[in-house]
């Protein structure tokens, strides 16, 4: 449970920017859902002092050696070829995909790499390649599937015209300083096991602050004590279930989908999203009663440290969000900080 309640924490931000944005789509429903008595803290556990381990940092040569036969398998090299192309080999292609003779909306690319086999493209688009040749032109008549996420093309019959530029064959990339020099600007095998270790040392030690940070905030939850209102518990999960059912509309995909993807089924979902709504009512809790203990404020650096994380400015947040919803958020990860920096860490 600790390990979910440290993803809960990035998922309670997440979710009161979504419940900014549906409070400015629809402000007298959420107005009034936001008056819900969420409950209170009625024993404040200690939250300065709190001891935590910080992982290991070091990378051992085991770990080394599997991150570069990682990248040596996500890049392998690619050799142009005369012959046909077959199953496995990569061709460069432009195509031009129409329905009833006029090109549809995503359907048109140049240049782009198709790996013939791997399924990318709909079916007969990549089995209708095999066999053809550099500068070889080819009609590909097709149907979508019926379950297409986009319905004005689901069931369709449409014509794929394509050019193949190039037919390249795929060998397996070895670790030498031609492929060093082909990935990057280094110029030797040593540079790159020591560039590659470094990367790897960056990593680990942000995780390890990352760990520190999480650890001593959900130290503080579990020494605390609740009384929550289950109807804003119910209210919490039912914002997390709609966000996570429209994200997963976007990519045409149900709910039960996407779960599927993790090994989960739907009801073990969604078990999982009450308790972490419970989760994410009793941190907001906790972050407004240290806030209002420790008198601590949200100001514009703490603004620009939640759009530096979204990758976007304080001002696009506020003009999607809302200005309540920036700042409960920035508060979190004040609080948060505030915790992890009055911790002692071992």
């Amino acid at each position: 449970m600790r390990k979910f309640g440290r993803l809960a924490l990035c998922a309670v931000a997440v979710m009161i920017l979504a419940a900014g944005c549906s409070k400015k789509d629809t402000p007298e429903e959420t107005t009034a859902a936001a008056q819900i008595d969420r409950g209170s803290v009625t024993s404040l556990g200690e939250y300065t002092g709190v001891e935590v381990t910080r992982p290991s940092t070091e990378v051992t040569d085991e770990e080394l050696e599997q991150r570069i036969q990682s990248i040596l398998d996500a890049n392998p090299e690619r050799v142009e070829v005369t012959r046909a192309a077959k199953d496995g080999d990569i061709v460069n292609i432009d195509y031009v995909g129409m329905k009833d003779g006029v090109a549809f909306d995503g359907g048109t690319a140049q240049g782009y790499d198709l790996e013939l086999g791997s399924g990318t493209f709909i079916d007969g688009f990549e089995d209708g390649l095999i066999g053809a040749k550099t500068g070889d032109e080819r009609s590909l008549n097709l149907t979508f599937p019926e379950t297409y996420g986009n319905e004005e093309l689901a069931g369709q019959a449409v014509v794929f015209d394509v050019t193949v530029n190039s037919v390249m064959e795929v060998h397996d990339a070895v670790l030498n300083d031609a492929f060093v020099q082909r990935m990057s600007d280094l110029s030797t095998v040593d540079e790159f096991r020591a560039d590659t270790l470094a990367d790897m040392q960056e990593e680990k030690e942000t995780q390890a602050d990352e760990q520190v940070e999480n650890d001593a905030f959900q130290a503080v939850i579990d020494a605390t004590e609740f009384s929550l209102n289950e109807e804003a518990v119910e209210q919490q999960y039912q914002t997390q279930l709609a966000y996570y059912t429209s994200m997963v509309e976007m990519y045409g995909m149900t709910l039960e989908q996407y779960v599927s993807l993790f090994g989960m089924t739907q009801e073990e979902f969604e078990e999982q999203l009450h308790t972490s709504a419970r989760q994410a009512i009793q941190q907001q809790l906790v972050v407004e009663a240290i806030a209002e203990k420790e008198g601590l404020v949200v100001d514009d650096e703490d603004r620009q440290g939640v759009a530096d994380l979204y990758g976007t400015t304080i001002e696009s947040l506020q003009s999607s969000y809302g200005e309540e919803a920036l700042d409960q958020t920035a508060m979190i990860y004040k609080v948060v900080h505030y915790i992890k920096n009055n911790a002692v860490v071992k």
